[in-house]
């Protein structure tokens, strides 16, 4: 029993195919298989998809296999096709019951399964559940927790609420039902999933930070803007079309012009993008809260201007 919940009868308990998609990651993916070997849940099975590497990350996914006592797979890709189809691959050659994807830059906590299954437990209609994250860059750590056990859709569809892929435990039936990863999304395929699984089943959320999340992988689409944006752009027209033209339309464009204001104030240190983006978010909503956050962006866009200036 942990937290007062009981884990269910082994009988009743789901098998989970954990998904790792690697490209030249050799010197972190071990940190990640690893990471799957120690939970304290086992899973039944790790697949690892390579994806054309052209370093060791082969080599060092099939010196892993044998070790931890959970069944490594590796399959290996001559030609790179992304890491969302990665994904699907690894879905497709799964046996368990439920699929947890974890990226190979990323490491999970012991009890990061256990406390998923747990919930499960206790919600058997949940399509897929996810768990806070910590990342890590620069030596510093920041602790992020959704304080919601009820994904809402709405909340969804203003912006990434859930975060990243490797807090996700699915139903392999409802990310079959889904669609799995849309693998032409130049970015956010995670949220873009996360929107059709809410409308597969509940998604929910476990209030802990069961995901170590690092920055010294390689080939970060998080570091491409051009990537980036053109992602959020596909992710506002789903919602758009999922939502047709309601009365809710001029607040979401509104959160989602903040949200890129906010991603080249914070991210990207592109001032003038942020007040382009201000402007439109401010001219489909002037609540307060708008207002609020319109000011804390530009002065972060205007600060880093000036630091980057006198450097």
């Amino acid at each position: 029993m942990t937290n007062g919940t009981t884990i269910p009868a082994p009988d009743s308990l789901p098998i989970i195919s954990v998904i790792i998609p690697a490209k030249n990651r050799e010197g972190v993916l071990v940190r990640s298989i690893e990471s799957a070997l120690n939970q304290s849940f086992k899973p039944a099975e790790i697949i690892v998809v390579d994806d054309g590497s052209t370093d060791g990350t082969l080599a060092a996914a099939q010196a892993m296999q044998g070790k931890g006592g959970v069944n490594i797979k590796v399959i290996a890709n001559a030609t790179s096709v992304g890491a969302p189809e990665a994904r699907n691959m690894g879905a497709r050659a799964a046996t368990g019951s439920h699929l947890a994807f974890l990226d190979s830059d990323d490491a999970w906590r012991p009890d990061k399964l256990k406390r998923q299954v747990e919930i499960l437990s206790q919600h058997g209609d949940t399509a897929a559940i996810f768990t806070g994250v910590a990342y890590h860059r620069g030596g510093k750590i920041r602790t992020k927790i959704i304080a919601q056990d009820l994904i809402a859709q709405r909340d969804l569809m203003g912006h990434n609420l859930i975060g990243p892929t490797s807090t996700c435990l699915v139903r392999g039936d409802a990310f079959l039902a889904a669609g799995g990863f849309r693998k032409d999304m130049p970015s956010c395929q995670d949220w873009e999933l996360w929107l059709r699984l809410s409308q597969v089943g509940p998604l929910r959320m476990v209030q802990e930070p069961l995901l170590d999340y690092f920055y010294d992988g390689t080939g970060q689409i998080s570091a491409n803007p051009t990537k980036v944006m053109a992602g959020h752009r596909m992710v506002f027209d789903i919602v758009y079309q999922m939502i047709g033209n309601g009365p809710d339309l001029p607040r979401l464009k509104g959160e989602h012009e903040m949200a890129l204001a906010r991603l080249n104030a914070m991210t990207f240190h592109n001032a003038p993008a942020t007040f382009r983006h201000l402007t439109r978010a401010l001219a489909s909503d002037t609540s307060p809260a708008t207002l609020l956050q319109a000011g804390h962006y530009g002065l972060r866009a205007v600060f880093n201007h000036v630091r980057r200036a006198l450097r």
